[in-house]
């Protein structure tokens, strides 16, 4: 999408390409980024966008889920999801965005959200695949830890460049499962933020999308670990979200569903233990999302998408609070690596100074990219 704009990993591999004496980048590994962060995406029609293929997802039907109008998106494929049925849910209005039905979420209008395009490139994805961020969970991503997974680490062989939406699962990896709780913290941190400032229809959307975009991923994940009594609580916040006019309205709501979330990460594994490694993985994919969300913000030097914006800082502002309250864990370890990883953090969240957008970005995208290999390089220690 953005051709000219260099990419500064190629995956958890990064930190190991800077330390070697630069950052060189691999055209092998930059294919396969590429191609894992566009997997599944198509585009066609009158400026149509078409997700799927043979085993894909298919949002529509009678009524049912359709992103676009003119300029839009179209999700599908044969033989996969169908989302929907009548009264279902519709994405569109020309050229923006409608979520929700019920949920009463609009996002854009004439010219929105860039014809209703979520997540970055191969971020957050509709229909419970995990995008490029959670690459960091991909095949030989987790082997290190008690070998979640076959050969190579979790999900069987072969490296971390194939497509993580094919090998992360919230079942059987710990770190995927709470790197996806953790941005729903951060679609509702931003929800909370913009709502209490007054920006209450731009907080609105934030609190849908925990339900409508992140619980398809981690469903089975949470089901596996008892943790079934989130879902009703997050549609109902998701419901209410179109009747809120101020936070006294959605707070009671808010608070059932943030308790859950919290239950729902101190229920990751029986020993209720997460490794050195594990929080770095998750500090990382919430980071890389939030990075991803910024890029896709922008167009020409200027905030075009004000919902991408607000997405990443939530979910940069949910992996500083998943790295402090995970401070014990990680300065056992390694008490440098601490200091240097929070450093790293500080200066990528500088590009997130309010929850309004500013006028012009105070990093460009391919600075944010450079913090982001930093923070990788400085949790290095604890990854290796």
């Amino acid at each position: 999408m953005k051709n000219q704009k260099l990419k500064l990993w190629t995956g958890i591999g990064v930190a190991t390409m800077l330390a070697s004496g630069g950052v060189v980048a691999d055209e092998h590994g930059n294919a396969q980024d590429e191609e894992m962060m566009t997997s599944g995406k198509h585009h066609g029609g009158e400026g149509g966008e078409y997700h799927g293929g043979e085993g894909g997802e298919h949002h529509g039907g009678e009524g049912g889920e359709h992103h676009g109008g003119e300029g839009g998106e179209h999700h599908g494929g044969e033989g996969g999801e169908h989302h929907g049925g009548e009264g279902g849910e519709h994405h569109g209005g020309e050229g923006g965005e409608h979520h929700g039905g019920e949920y009463g979420e609009h996002h854009g209008g004439e010219g929105g959200e860039k014809g209703g395009h979520h997540g970055g490139e191969g971020g957050e994805h509709h229909g419970g695949e995990a995008g490029a961020a959670f690459s960091y969970f991909a095949s030989g991503g987790e082997g290190g830890e008690g070998g979640e997974g076959g050969e190579g680490g979790e999900g069987g062989e072969g490296g971390e460049g194939g497509e993580a939406g094919n090998s992360v699962s919230a079942v059987s990896s710990d770190g995927a499962y709470t790197a996806m709780i953790s941005m729903m913290q951060g679609h509702m941190m931003a929800a909370r933020e913009l709502i209490k400032a007054g920006e209450v229809a731009e907080g609105r959307p934030h609190l849908t999308h925990p339900w409508v975009e992140v619980y398809p991923m981690v469903e089975e994940g949470l089901e596996h670990r008892g943790q079934k009594g989130m879902g009703p609580k997050l549609e109902r916040l998701a419901e209410k979200a179109g009747d809120a006019n101020s936070w006294d309205d959605i707070q009671g709501d808010f608070q059932t569903a943030w308790v859950a979330t919290e239950e729902a990460l101190n229920g990751v594994n029986d020993r209720g233990e997460v490794s050195p490694a594990t929080v770095s993985r998750v500090v990382l994919a919430l980071t890389k999302q939030a990075v991803l969300e910024y890029d896709e913000a922008l167009e020409d030097g200027e905030f075009v998408a004000v919902h991408e914006y607000q997405d990443g800082r939530g979910f940069v502002e949910a992996a500083r609070n998943y790295l402090n309250d995970r401070q014990s864990v990680l300065t056992n370890a390694n008490k440098e690596a601490w200091r240097d990883a929070n450093k790293a953090l500080d200066n990528l969240q500088k590009a997130w100074p309010t929850a309004v957008p500013p006028k012009k970005p105070v990093l460009e995208a391919s600075e944010l990219y450079s913090a982001q290999a930093r923070l990788e390089l400085a949790l290095a220690p604890y990854l290796y």
